[in-house]
């Protein structure tokens, strides 16, 4: 399985543009945003929609990996640490940080 793609040095009116390597990390969230805004666009949600999306999606992320340090890593109860996956984070890019926070309950109460 290729690590991304490479771009060949092209040149556009007259402006070299140097080799670029495009990693599979950037290709696959570059893929999950198209998918997530044309699932927006289909439902009519907007772009002001999509970007609130976005942002809870972000900030959800990093609540759930600062629990997760948290939790984990200093007080060593591993029971309780929340994996991030495409549940999690939709979970916490349609709620916020109350989706964190249910996440984090609902875990308690399923050890």
């Amino acid at each position: 399985m290729p690590n991304g793609i490479d771009i060949p040095e092209f040149t556009i009116l007259g402006l070299t543009i140097p080799n670029i390597h495009i990693g599979m990390g950037a290709l696959i969230i570059a893929a999950i945003i198209l998918v997530v805004f044309l699932i927006f666009k289909l439902f009519s949600i907007g772009i002001k929609g999509f970007v609130k999306f976005l942002i809870n999606s972000l900030i959800g992320a990093a609540l759930l990996y600062l629990s997760n340090l948290v939790v984990g890593g200093i007080f060593h109860y591993d029971a309780l640490t929340l994996p991030i996956n495409w549940l999690t984070a939709t979970v916490t890019g349609i709620f916020g940080v109350p989706g964190v926070i249910v996440l984090l309950i609902i875990r308690f109460f399923t050890i």
